[in-house]
């Protein structure tokens, strides 16, 4: 009698209890779903993140290349800025021979425009000793010298200014040898004061 017992308890115990297995499968399938679901969500959003990052990287390069091209711009050379300036260069970086850091360098420029040409005189005293052509690009001044034949090379200098005020100007000059060799200085203009 007891085995039948045993055998009829155990077989209802397997019952109930495959009837709990039954209803956790169903809630681990819907779980599963619900995961399923919230992970197509996820993607879609990041999907539409990276669309909206390449939509404001796209603007942002449309936007700097306006801005680069604004800033490029050559413009006539205003009356305000023509004239006599006193220049101030101090090297900061060299790695030719004959410069060192420190060095202190000092000219009177004169600068007139002729149309969208400015044109610079560098005079020490009553000597001119240098001529540099460039443009205004509405915030400053790019200058280099002239190119020189090719059968002569030697150094030429570019100089980048910026417009602080209408007395002062700042930037730098660079120069670089017919071997290579590269010097920096620190550029200071302020209005002459005998205009």
């Amino acid at each position: 009698m007891k085995q039948p017992f045993i055998t009829g308890t155990l077989l209802i115990v397997f019952m109930l209890c495959s009837c709990g297995f039954e209803e956790r499968r169903k809630q681990l399938d819907e779980r599963e779903r619900a995961i399923n679901a919230r992970e197509q969500a996820v993607m879609l959003k990041e999907k539409e993140i990276r669309l909206a990052e390449d939509s404001l990287k796209r603007y942002a390069e449309k936007m700097d290349s306006a801005s680069r091209i604004l800033a490029e711009q050559v413009l006539p050379l205003p009356d305000s800025l023509a004239g006599s300036w006193n220049v101030t260069m101090v090297c900061s970086q060299t790695n030719c021979s004959g410069f060192a850091v420190g060095d202190i360098r000092k000219e009177n420029w004169l600068l007139s425009g002729n149309g969208s040409t400015v044109g610079v005189r560098a005079m020490q005293g009553d000597k001119l000793i240098r001529v540099y052509t460039g443009s205004f690009t509405g915030t400053g001044l790019k200058l280099s010298t002239p190119e020189t034949e090719a059968s002569q090379p030697s150094a030429t200098m570019q100089v980048t200014l910026k417009i602080d005020n209408v007395n002062k100007m700042s930037g730098q000059r660079l120069i670089i040898q017919a071997d290579g060799c590269e010097t920096t200085f620190k550029v200071d203009m302020d209005r002459s004061k005998n205009q």
